[in-house]
């Protein structure tokens, strides 16, 4: 006989953890719990540190959000990073907590590259991945390659983190793998942002962290008044999510080092990823950089024998420049391509 924890009560040890021997006269916990690394804007590596109290407040509320999406029947591949994150082990703790099964295989490749995971997924019966949104695409195109079906797995549901992802990426995302998509949202230094609500919507974790935008409601995202090197929109406080929450819902826009400034104001990776997907014959593979001020954007088709590349190049490349006023160039391949396309 299976005995079910309610998530509440997971929520209640912890903050009974909370509560032991503080270590600070005002009650907040000092003690240093992980170590970790991050990007600065000019690539130097600096060092993150979350104290005990940050790393369990943190793992509350995603457990919280995971245990609305999984359940104790589920087996869930972790494709997350490890080394110097630290949303590795908050992920594998919070698929435990939940109840669920958990396969832990990291995203170096290296010892359980993404053919022998396709294996592990049949092999398990996995129901879920947790993994970036370029992963979960070039897995599914993997599994086309190699004469599987997606759509035909056990998968049923995706949890994106990582990568700032759009909802027409994330639904083409559930298209090619028939599965319910989600998402979270986190950085470096603090590992759950934003949770998904029913609606999709990603909703700031604002009873402990204090967000603002540099520059209004499109920009760099200042977290307890730190420099984050995201760019996020962040919804003004009088407008509210059609789930009623009042947590602020936060949109990721990828890195201020791949956006751009458009007639209209700030323009992200995502914007452009956005329009991209509009092009219904699209996988959901994308990559884009800025280069000179120039977004240089790849995407793939399934068959790229029954695509007109050139004519869809041009589509894209104008439906960009109408929408958000900046250049682009495009580059289309076949997803057996993907590997080595340019970036």
């Amino acid at each position: 006989m299976t005995t079910t924890t309610p998530i509440a009560t997971h929520y209640e040890r912890f903050l009974d953890l909370l509560t032991r021997d503080p270590g600070a006269a005002d009650g907040r916990d000092t003690h240093r719990s992980r170590y970790g690394e991050r990007l600065d804007p000019s690539g130097a590596s600096q060092p993150v540190v979350l104290t005990r109290d940050e790393w369990i407040r943190s793992q509350i509320d995603l457990t919280l959000a995971l245990g609305r999406l999984l359940t104790e029947d589920d087996v869930v591949v972790s494709a997350v990073p490890y080394e110097l994150s630290f949303i590795g082990a908050q992920v594998d703790r919070v698929i435990e907590m939940v109840g669920a099964s958990v396969i832990s295989v990291g995203t170096s490749g290296t010892i359980c590259p993404m053919p022998r995971l396709l294996g592990l997924i049949e092999q398990y019966e996995v129901t879920a991945l947790v993994c970036s949104p370029s992963f979960a695409a070039e897995l599914a195109g993997l599994a086309a390659s190699l004469g599987g079906r997606p759509a035909d797995s056990t998968i049923r549901t995706i949890v994106c983190v990582g990568e700032a992802c759009s909802t027409e990426r994330l639904d083409r995302i559930g298209a090619a793998w028939t599965a319910r998509t989600s998402a979270l949202y986190g950085t470096p230094s603090s590992p759950t942002v934003a949770v998904a609500c029913d609606h999709g919507a990603l909703h700031l974790c604002d009873h402990r962290l204090r967000a603002k935008v540099r520059g209004g409601v499109r920009g760099e995202l200042l977290l307890d008044g730190s420099p984050t090197g995201e760019a996020v929109e962040l919804w003004p406080a009088d407008r509210r999510c059609d789930c009623g929450s009042e947590s602020r819902v936060l949109v990721p826009l990828g890195s201020m080092a791949s956006a751009v400034r458009g007639p209209d104001g700030l323009v992200s990776a995502s914007d452009v990823e956005r329009i991209v997907f509009r092009h219904r014959r699209l996988a959901p593979h994308f990559a884009c950089v800025v280069r000179d001020g120039t977004f240089h954007v790849t995407c793939a088709v399934t068959d790229s024998r029954a695509v007109d590349a050139g004519a869809m190049r041009r589509a894209i490349r104008s439906g960009i420049d109408e929408a958000l006023g900046v250049e682009a160039e495009v580059t289309i391949v076949g997803v057996q391509d993907w590997s080595t396309a340019p970036s």
